[in-house]
């Protein structure tokens, strides 16, 4: 059975809206273009990556070459052709078993309608939540879910500088950051329409931010196993901006460095994973988490800013550091001619 890598940047997009038929719009198309290759730091020698079918093939076994990657590159509509496989996808939703089916591949081979449900039902951010509350709501200020515009008003005006987060979304999009509750005349129409499209929204109290980082995961075999740290940083909107690349061990040691109790956390974290997550869910798992600056002047821990159960660009920055011994900066830059990344 052969190992098949999918780079679907869409897929918290498709979550949002529910149904097998969600066209992602043309950012995310040109993204999952130019992006494509990215989930080849993470696959095993021998592996295959499921490019567009108008994909050049040969440059981007060229590129692979030059990086050292034993990954073969193959359009999508041929996975079919591969027979007995294990699919990887940078998500699990209904719009790529769909697309999957479409194209040949056997339903054995993909997830059932049940999993996805999970996997969309414990995607929605009210799971950060439920994280909160199995540790005891002992560290930052947990999220609250509101279902109204006067209550989201209402939240805003007490916390200024606060989230309002979309139920689902990835990547800093369906976040909007109020500075000033009174003068910004475009959150009303934001918050209207976030509550019509999701039910709901996802408010937090805005933090003093001193260090964005995740602790990467895997759910498999009635167990949340971690397998890795990112520290990355995020801008204004919460979006990926760069991350470290180095060891599991060097992130480690940076991030004790900054905060030596995080270790017994991070364990009572993995056993709430076990808890509210695990039991309907194998896979890749990153949660993300902050340290922010408390109104004592002290280092302070949020243990679940985001859960996302899917790939990480993390995960990404994980594999560049401990499998293929690299170090540096990683950053994804945004051109007059689409996506690319580097390594600085």
């Amino acid at each position: 059975m052969v190992d098949v890598y999918i780079f679907n940047p869409e897929h918290d997009l498709a979550l949002a809206h529910g149904e097998h038929n969600y066209t992602a719009p043309p950012f995310a198309r040109q993204f999952r273009y130019d992006m494509r290759l990215l989930p080849a730091w993470m696959a095993p020698a021998g592996s295959y990556i499921a490019v567009p079918d108008y994909a050049p093939l040969d440059e981007d076994c060229r590129w692979l070459n030059d990086h050292h990657l034993n990954v073969t590159p193959i359009a999508f509509s041929r996975i079919a052709e591969l027979g007995a496989c294990r699919i990887h996808p940078w998500g699990w939703d209904a719009t790529l078993r769909f697309q999957l089916l479409q194209s040949g591949v056997l339903p054995d081979y993909l997830p059932t309608d049940e999993q996805l449900d999970w996997i969309r039902r414990l995607s929605h951010r009210r799971t950060t939540i439920a994280i909160h509350q199995a540790l005891g709501n002992a560290f930052s200020p947990s999220p609250v879910e509101l279902n109204t515009q006067e209550e989201v008003v209402a939240f805003m005006q007490a916390h200024p500088g606060c989230y309002l987060k979309m139920p689902w979304s990835g990547s800093g999009k369906g976040i909007y950051r109020v500075i000033d509750p009174q003068g910004d005349n475009h959150v009303p129409r934001w918050i209207a329409g976030a509550l019509k499209r999701q039910g709901s929204l996802l408010c937090e109290v805005g933090l003093e931010r001193l260090q964005d980082f995740a602790v990467e995961c895997e759910c498999c075999d009635g167990k949340t196993t971690l397998t890795g740290y990112s520290v990355f940083d995020s801008d204004f909107h919460s979006q990926f901006g760069m991350g470290i690349v180095a060891t599991m061990e060097e992130l480690h040691q940076l991030l004790l460095e900054q905060y030596p109790s995080l270790d017994p956390i991070i364990n009572n974290v993995l056993k709430a994973l076990d808890a509210i997550v695990e039991p309907h869910y194998d896979g890749p798992l990153g949660i993300d988490m902050m340290f922010y600056r408390d109104e004592n002047g002290n280092v302070a821990l949020n243990p679940c800013v985001e859960i996302n159960l899917r790939m990480t660009m993390g995960m990404v920055t994980a594999a560049m550091g401990n499998r293929h011994h690299l170090h540096g900066r990683f950053k994804i830059e945004s051109t007059s001619t689409g996506y690319r990344f580097n390594l600085l």
